[in-house]
């Protein structure tokens, strides 16, 4: 198949460029995808758990269920003493006791405050690196930051694979190869929705 020459010379300089742009991205997301698929090989691996038990001055705990306001003071005294920002965490309320959750790639924090008592529980699991790996590669508890990153690397990857596309269509070979690896590609995906 005949392709314009300045076609061909523009899908391989894309292909080149966005090749070294990708070249980390695509070994990241290549080795993460390895390890979420065996997560047995990091069974032996223990969670890292830090736990503390504080007490709260009942007087910030008047007449439950807390106001907004009343949640707001409760926070800023678990702020100062546990030295942790509480900005992004997800804050439930019931009559005898205010829960906080922090989920962040790989890690997860969780404090109850029992309304009567005072008394505060921390609960911090840092669950390792790997863990935060396979985090990112599948977006959970990430930033928007890291969002754009696996959005800029999937608009990559399709740019890839069309500038190879073009670069492949003037081989002698190309169609047929182009057939069996459609066939083969094909065959994967169907037999992977049969068989998940």
């Amino acid at each position: 198949m005949k392709i314009n020459k300045n076609t061909l010379r523009f899908s391989r300089l894309i292909h080149i460029y966005v090749s070294m742009a990708l070249l980390t991205l695509l070994l990241f997301f290549s080795v993460t995808g390895i390890t979420l698929n065996h997560p047995e090989w990091f069974s032996e691996k223990k969670a890292s758990i830090e736990e503390k038990e504080i007490m709260i001055d009942l007087a910030l705990i008047e007449n439950p269920p807390l106001s907004l306001q009343q949640i707001v003071n409760i926070s800023e005294v678990i702020e100062q003493k546990l030295s942790i920002s509480l900005s992004h965490s997800v804050i439930e309320s019931s009559k005898n006791e205010l829960f906080y959750s922090i989920k962040k790639a790989g890690k997860n924090t969780a404090i109850s405050l029992d309304l009567v008592s005072g008394e505060l529980f921390f609960e911090y699991t840092n669950y390792g690196w790997w863990a935060l790996m396979n985090d990112l590669h599948k977006g959970r508890n990430t930033t928007v930051f890291w969002g754009w990153i696996i959005d800029i690397t999937s608009v990559l990857c399709i740019f890839f694979a069309l500038s190879g596309f073009i670069l492949a269509m003037p081989q002698k070979r190309f169609n047929r190869t182009l057939s069996v690896s459609l066939a083969v590609t094909v065959a994967m995906i169907f037999t992977s929705v049969l068989w998940a």
